[in-house]
């Protein structure tokens, strides 16, 4: 059997990671749009807005403040461990992501937000799947 694994794979594993269990509507509502805030926006807008929905840190977080956090986190943490654009340990926190990507040559940070434009597809498709799964959020058979 071949230990190669497709791309699509790893983003879904990823995916999986970063994402709550159990998606609320308003959740889901706020995982929709993540793919076209990286596009239209810019990858450092999308993660500063994460950054700045996240609450405080250190303090208590509601879950929305929390699912904010998560995302972003889980960015970093693929951005700086699980892609190789070389950074090491350079972006230890959120907040110093932002700052990392707007230095980064037009290269990288192609690469960067092509990488965070295919995790957010699949942490959006994921969220729906996950908000449909739910006993109470099944549709009524027709």
């Amino acid at each position: 059997m071949s230990t190669l694994r497709r791309i699509d794979q790893d983003m879904a594993r990823a995916a999986t990671g970063i994402l709550q269990e159990v998606i609320t509507a308003d959740l889901r509502t706020r995982h929709r749009p993540l793919p076209t805030m990286v596009r239209m926006s810019g990858l450092p807008a999308t993660v500063a807005y994460l950054v700045s929905k996240s609450g405080k840190s250190g303090g208590s977080r509601n879950p929305l403040e929390r699912a904010y956090h998560d995302l972003a986190t889980g960015i970093r943490e693929r951005l700086t461990t699980g892609y190789e654009l070389g950074w090491g340990r350079s972006a230890q926190t959120n907040e110093g992501l932002v700052a990392r990507l707007a230095e980064l040559p037009a290269g990288e940070y192609d690469r960067a937000s092509a990488e965070v434009e295919a995790l957010a597809t699949w942490l959006s498709r994921l969220a729906e799947a996950r908000f449909k799964a739910q006993p109470a959020n099944q549709a009524e058979p027709a």
